[in-house]
């Protein structure tokens, strides 16, 4: 027997495959996130969802107006969720191209802790020099090195290294901590991070 998961999608991207409140208007208001968080705990959806956009975006000069990237950062929002709702999964894209491993590690264990095992997160990439310009090794990463789908390889080599990496030492990191809460060193050591502690 096949299992369905359903997701509530907060407003600002275009997608047939989630629900998403059609009340909720404001990308800023804490009430909007709560309203359909609340809203879809209730209905017994399996996670709330957030998309993460990291450059505004433009045609003919003109902003999109209900973009991803007007609103409060989605962890933060999340880290917020977790204390008005019980059950509800907490999920939130996060970019691997433009964020680094421990930081990242470190917030999505937080939401994690705040929801008592709540926590989500869609890893996606960024070829997209726009937006590598917002952060300071600007333009964007080899094509090679950029995930469309985590895992795949192909002969000669496998793509997308530096989110595989990413998130590889992501969860090296969760596993320093044992069950009862204490740390133990950690090292990695990789093409595209080094980090000991």
């Amino acid at each position: 027997m096949k299992q369905m998961h359903l997701a509530a999608h907060f407003p600002g991207v275009n997608s047939t495959t989630v629900w998403a409140d059609p009340r909720s208007r404001s990308q800023i208001d804490f009430s909007s996130f709560e309203h359909l968080a609340r809203t879809a705990e209730r209905g017994k959806f399996d996670f709330f969802f957030l998309a993460e956009g990291l450059r505004l975006r433009e045609h003919n000069g003109r902003i999109h107006d209900l973009d991803v990237v007007g609103r409060p950062e989605s962890l933060t929002v999340l880290n917020a969720l977790a204390a008005v709702t019980e059950r509800l999964g907490l999920a939130a894209t996060v970019n691997a191209t433009f964020n680094e491993p421990y930081e990242l590690a470190r917030r999505l264990a937080t939401l994690d802790h705040l929801s008592e095992g709540r926590a989500a997160w869609n890893v996606v990439t960024s070829s997209d020099a726009f937006t590598g310009e917002n952060f300071r090794r600007g333009g964007y990463l080899d094509r090679a090195d950029l995930p469309r789908a985590l895992g795949s390889a192909r002969p000669g080599g496998t793509p997308y290294t530096r989110a595989a990496e990413f998130v590889s030492t992501a969860r090296e990191l969760w596993d320093s901590w044992t069950p009862d809460g204490t740390s133990r060193p950690f090292a990695h050591s990789g093409q595209h991070f080094e980090i000991s502690g």
